[in-house]
């Protein structure tokens, strides 16, 4: 799958959010500010560069660009991007990192 530019996202939590809880979604969700909570999704859960997000997350497709801290499961690809700090553990059938990127945690390939 390739990464997903602006036409392919369908919801932006614009970076001057603020949002604690649970998110559930079906299609693609791009966070560009700070989330605190769950995250689950049938879908492709972006982190934007300059996004703060620490959450448990369960989702297809995970691309983490800016900051991410909790335990993770992509049923089917992680992308970290070189400007990524992701801290926490990963299980994922498919893994990409990216030169430059910081990753801190352990990882299941399944």
């Amino acid at each position: 799958m390739r990464s997903r530019d602006m036409q392919d996202i369908d919801t932006i939590l614009g970076e001057d959010i603020q949002f604690r809880g649970r998110l559930q979604f079906k299609k693609n969700l791009k966070i560009s500010g700070n989330f605190r909570g769950k995250i689950q999704t049938a879908g492709h859960l972006i982190v934007g560069a300059g996004a703060h997000v620490e959450a448990d997350v369960e989702a297809a497709f995970i691309t983490v660009e800016g900051e991410l801290k909790g335990s993770l499961q992509a049923g089917k690809k992680l992308e970290i991007k070189k400007s990524a700090k992701l801290v926490g553990d990963v299980r994922t059938a498919d893994l990409q990192i990216e030169p430059g990127s910081h990753f801190t945690g352990s990882c299941i390939m399944d």
